[in-house]
């Protein structure tokens, strides 16, 4: 009776196995689709209104979706800059006039982007500690972000 049942067993184990298909990693011959990694690429929109500019972070996903965040309209010349390191920020935008101007800069917090703004003033070293919240964007659990170049 032993000798029926371990029969029993190796046939059921033998008919749960598909034939034919390898087994192995992704790529090597598998149904099992490669991941793609989740990443989300930021970069600015600067859209000029004479004296002033409206700024937008845009925030593009892995599958080349898009979405536009409006942050405000500042005066000034504005450009995209790399914030002094100090800053901890990942992007910025400068919006500069005869006098000083403004900063923007894209701040990653854990599950999101946090914009924050400061005024500058020529010669004078930007506090951090400064900036204020101007907007926030969410980032979703286990999604890289990313710098447009």
């Amino acid at each position: 009776m032993t000798r029926s049942m371990i029969a029993l067993v190796v046939c059921a184990l033998i008919a749960a196995c598909p034939a034919g298909k390898p087994s192995g990693p992704a790529g090597s011959g598998s149904s099992v689709p490669a991941l793609q990694p989740k990443k989300m690429l930021l970069s600015w929109g600067i859209t000029p209104q004479g004296e002033l500019a409206d700024i937008y972070l845009a925030v593009t996903d892995e599958t080349g979706k898009q979405v536009s965040h409006q942050i405000g309209r500042y005066k000034g010349k504005c450009d995209r800059i790399t914030p002094a390191r100090e800053m901890n920020a990942l992007t910025g935008v400068a919006c500069v006039t005869g006098g000083g101007g403004t900063e923007l800069h894209a701040v990653r917090r854990a599950d999101e982007i946090v914009v924050v703004v400061m005024g500058t003033t020529p010669g004078v070293a930007p506090d951090p500690m400064a900036r204020e919240e101007v907007s926030r964007v969410a980032v979703p659990t286990g999604v890289a972000v990313e710098v447009a170049p």
